[in-house]
């Protein structure tokens, strides 16, 4: 599902996960955040269940992607971000979804594409089926919005 689309290829958003499931929910709340925060030609901004193979096409035409998620291990929350190391150990890149360092090296394989890759984790409350973000998590939102729309301005 897309939430806008920007006509300047310079910046993909990602924002995963599946709002049934509570937090987990969070990449897509951001996403839809950081359409109230950038111009519209300032990044695409998409919201998706979870990363896909067919995704590798829309990284070879960007400088930047960043990837939000709710993150495991991580207090709930807590915003974390970190660049992808370039060289970090692809999962397997054929099935029906990818993590972000296998879904880099099918653009980098497939495209002869090598964009920056962002990670911003949020801690999530719980994954529980259900809908609606966990008050610590629905808090968290606005600071992660706010820092993608930092990294996205200094692109």
């Amino acid at each position: 599902m897309t939430v806008t689309e920007g006509v300047v290829p310079g910046v993909l958003v990602l924002g995963v996960g599946n709002s049934l499931r509570a937090d987990d929910g969070v990449g897509q709340a951001v996403v839809e955040r950081l359409g109230g925060l950038l111009p519209p030609d300032a990044a695409q901004l998409r919201a998706v269940y979870q990363l896909t193979p067919e995704l590798a096409a829309d990284l070879a035409d960007v400088a930047l992607v960043v990837v939000v998620d709710a993150a495991a291990g991580v207090p709930a929350g807590d915003v974390v971000v970190s660049d992808l190391d370039a060289g970090a150990s692809a999962g397997e890149p054929f099935s029906h979804s990818v993590d972000p360092a296998g879904l880099a090296s099918l653009a980098r394989v497939l495209y002869g594409a090598s964009p920056r890759i962002v990670l911003v984790g949020i801690g999530p409350a719980s994954l529980e089926p259900g809908e609606g973000l966990s008050p610590i998590v629905a808090a968290a939102v606005a600071t992660a919005a706010e820092r993608i729309a930092a990294i996205v301005r200094e692109q």
